[in-house]
């Protein structure tokens, strides 16, 4: 892992518009249905204890939260082999193995079953290879740069309110060495790339759009020409009071996910606005349950440079 510093080119001036999204959601239904219906959320990690398995209802818009389901039957089935899974105390909606949880392995079939309420609920999935970080590059900027916040758009009119504000954009670039299985033609594990900085973004989720501290893709589009592994850059911003202002000192976790087409479904569906729920790939209910691998490494960032922090994997 290592850190650089760069000048500022591209980056001196950026317009970030900040627009109302509309987020769905798959805990809600239209105002005025009175039906509801199970949702399910598990994410079984290669390599992990077999995880926690999330169950909630459904309800109106306008109506609060229905909450987590306490009350029906969950099971977890790797391979050949089938856990049964019991409400855990004090959590509504929350289940756990009955009893030490089996670590996960690597290429296996998994199926998640809940029966509540005379509904029947069943996801199919696959556990991937393990996925692994090999190593982080960091690039910093000598100084802050200029970025211009426009605060609403008006159609009607030129007079749009904007603001002048200052970040650092830090670009990541990680990279990771792909599986045996991952062979030129071979487009079935997708790749759920993130940057999570500990401290607070620059603005709202459009900025996202520019700075690309996450992205989801398949696997083989990171290949490098002429390279055995593969790579992915990013980029973050940490905002400042002015353009003389020191690199705030901060954390940041990069993160790998690897994963079927469902979790890629899953995840970028989360972010439509247009989508009243995300894609589900469990039959008889909402959510998700699909296999995945996942690796993390954290770092502190500072003035004097990039320092790798402990992390368990």
């Amino acid at each position: 892992m290592s850190a650089q510093r760069t000048p500022c080119f591209g980056w001196c001036w950026i317009v970030l518009a900040l627009v109302a999204i509309g987020l769905g959601g798959c805990d809600v239904y239209a105002p005025g249905r009175t039906d509801t219906a199970l949702v399910v959320e598990a994410f079984v990690t290669t390599n992990r204890p077999a995880p926690i398995i999330t169950l909630r209802q459904t309800t109106p818009l306008d109506q609060p939260s229905g909450g987590g389901v306490a009350d029906a039957t969950v099971r977890l089935t790797l391979g050949g082999t089938t856990y049964a899974y019991r409400p855990i105390p004090g959590r509504p909606g929350r289940y756990r193995t009955d009893g030490p949880p089996p670590t996960v392995p690597p290429q296996t079939p998994l199926r998640v079953t809940a029966f509540w309420n005379g509904t029947q609920a069943t996801a199919d999935s696959r556990t991937p290879l393990p996925v692994a970080i090999d190593s982080v590059w960091f690039q910093i900027p000598d100084a802050p740069v200029s970025a211009i916040r426009v605060d609403s758009l008006r159609r009607d009119s030129l007079d749009i309110p904007a603001s002048e504000e200052f970040i650092y954009p830090v670009d990541v670039t990680i990279a990771w060495t792909p599986p045996p299985a991952l062979a030129p033609a071979d487009t079935s594990y997708w790749m759920h790339t993130q940057l999570q900085p500990s401290r607070p973004p620059f603005s709202s989720r459009v900025v996202e759009f520019f700075l690309q501290p996450t992205a989801v893709a398949r696997e083989i589009t990171y290949a490098q020409p002429n390279a055995p592994h593969y790579q992915w850059s990013g980029v973050y911003a940490v905002p400042v009071d002015s353009a003389t202002a020191p690199l705030p000192v901060h954390e940041v976790r990069t993160a790998l996910v690897r994963g079927p087409a469902a979790y890629a479904s899953f995840i970028t569906s989360s972010t439509d606005p247009d989508r009243r729920e995300p894609t589900s790939n469990v039959e008889g209910a909402l959510g998700v349950a699909v296999g995945v691998a996942v690796d993390s490494l954290r770092f502190r960032v500072a003035p004097s440079g990039v320092t790798p922090l402990p992390n368990p994997r």
